[in-house]
């Protein structure tokens, strides 16, 4: 697994519980306390899974609010550390069709340690007055990218309506229908988040 998820989950975490209890949790696991995960290295995935839900476990938080967080999270570390991925989006449909350049240039870091599809891990299209997004990865980290998807609609201050079409938040793949804006009022699309809501559920 790429270490960009365990990276920003770690830092997460030290922003929610402090380094202290962080430490605590890497020691559980074995680890060393001053450990941490490089967002362009590949790491096992049982190593990668065992820290994530040991810190999922500590911060404590409902799982559809911890993605969510995360979501907002990993939005503000590219704004700080990539702004560049910002200039010229003035809505969160501009943006979203970025992030195909944003996951895939990690995941791509990784095609050469073996990451199965690292190259298209998500892909973004119109269709009609929707986006279709499809993101594919073996670590099944749909929700959180559903949860990013979310963020950026609210940064740019903007209703966003997702739907699961195809695949599961906790499959292999997942296929989303995303409306934004006026789109997401429509009385075919549920209210933000309410169509995601069970499927976190089941996730967990």
């Amino acid at each position: 697994m790429i270490g960009l998820i365990p990276f920003l989950i770690d830092d997460f975490m030290i922003s929610q519980c402090g380094r202290s209890a962080r430490n605590e949790v890497l020691i559980a696991e074995s680890l060393p306390a001053d450990f941490s995960f490089s967002i362009a290295q590949f790491y096992e995935d049982d190593l990668c899974r065992r820290v994530i839900i040991a810190m999922a476990i500590r911060i404590a938080l409902p799982l559809p609010d911890l993605y969510d967080r995360l979501g907002t999270h990993f939005l503000a570390w590219i704004h700080e550390h990539l702004g560049g991925m910002f200039a010229g989006a003035t809505d969160t449909t501009q943006f979203l069709h970025r992030l195909p350049a944003i996951y895939n240039s990690f995941g791509g870091s990784a095609a050469g340690a073996g990451l199965p599809g690292a190259v298209d891990l998500v892909t973004i299209r119109p269709a009609g007055s929707h986006l279709r997004v499809t993101y594919q990865s073996q670590q099944r980290f749909a929700a959180f990218f559903a949860s990013f998807m979310k963020a950026v609609a609210r940064h740019f201050n903007e209703p966003i309506a997702i739907e699961i079409v195809a695949g599961g938040l906790d499959a292999v793949y997942c296929v989303f229908d995303v409306a934004v804006g006026e789109a997401a009022r429509s009385p075919h699309h549920e209210p933000e988040g309410a169509a995601l809501e069970n499927a976190f559920h089941h996730a967990g």
